[in-house]
């Protein structure tokens, strides 16, 4: 079985290779997002909510912490989107070869968690030079299980829409939920924002950076609700690959 996993990892980074607009925004997004942000703050402090409490820190650290889980969201839900639409080919001639259900699953996630490491990789690497979170592995966590979670949303898209309306989708979406919904700068969000994807992960993220309290409970509730999404987009990727 890990043989034939093995083989159909290869064939995914292969035609990940082959995918020019992927590469270019797996190495350009994060400094245009996180970087050009950073450089045009104004060089001054500001109060954010963080885990309930007011915390005064410099703008360029603060923009460089919330501008990290936006752009590793946009990167790995694209990452999903596109592995769910350019595996379908392969997976059908993998599945002619004698593929069980269960060895395409695990590639195919095994796929999307290298991309999404590569994403929180390079959004970490620009961030980490603007400013030095209270608890870096912390941070990168849950950097990760944003991204990841993202990911297989992205997943969960390439089922249902074709490429180009699902790339808007994943380009808007975490605009729309951690920019909007997820601010620390808020002092009273509306209820139903903690069931958006970035609720829990970004917390934890926040907490990380900028409180030296334990993140632990927002790690294990982003973690929870990641698990949740993946059965989700398990279901549709058999629903696809293996039924469609």
């Amino acid at each position: 079985m890990r043989r034939r996993v093995s083989t159909a990892l290869s064939m995914g980074a292969r035609e990940f290779g082959r995918t020019p607009l992927l590469l270019a925004l797996l190495a350009f997004l994060p400094v245009y997002i996180i970087g050009v942000f950073v450089w045009l703050v104004p060089d001054t402090s500001v109060p954010v909510t963080v885990d309930g409490t007011r915390v005064t820190v410099a703008m360029t650290a603060f923009a460089a912490a919330y501008m990290t889980p936006v752009a590793v969201a946009i990167l790995s839900g694209i990452v999903g989107l596109f592995l769910v639409q350019s595996s379908q080919m392969a997976d059908d001639r993998l599945r002619l070869a004698g593929y069980r259900a269960g060895e395409l699953v695990v590639a195919r996630v095994g796929l999307l968690a290298a991309g999404t490491l590569v994403a929180t990789t390079a959004s970490l690497a620009v961030a980490l030079l603007s400013f030095s979170p209270e608890a870096v592995l912390a941070f990168a966590l849950a950097t990760a299980l944003g991204g990841l979670t993202y990911g297989v949303l992205g997943v969960i898209v390439g089922t249902v829409l074709d490429r180009l309306p699902g790339v808007y989708v994943m380009l808007f979406t975490p605009m729309v939920d951690v920019l909007m919904f997820q601010s620390p700068l808020a002092t009273d969000s509306p209820g139903w924002t903690a069931a958006l994807p970035g609720h829990f992960s970004t917390n934890a993220l926040m907490e990380a950076a900028f409180t030296s309290g334990s993140s632990l409970d927002a790690l294990a509730a982003a973690g929870g609700y990641l698990l949740l999404l993946l059965v989700v987009s398990v279901l549709a990727f058999y629903r696809t690959t293996m039924v469609g």
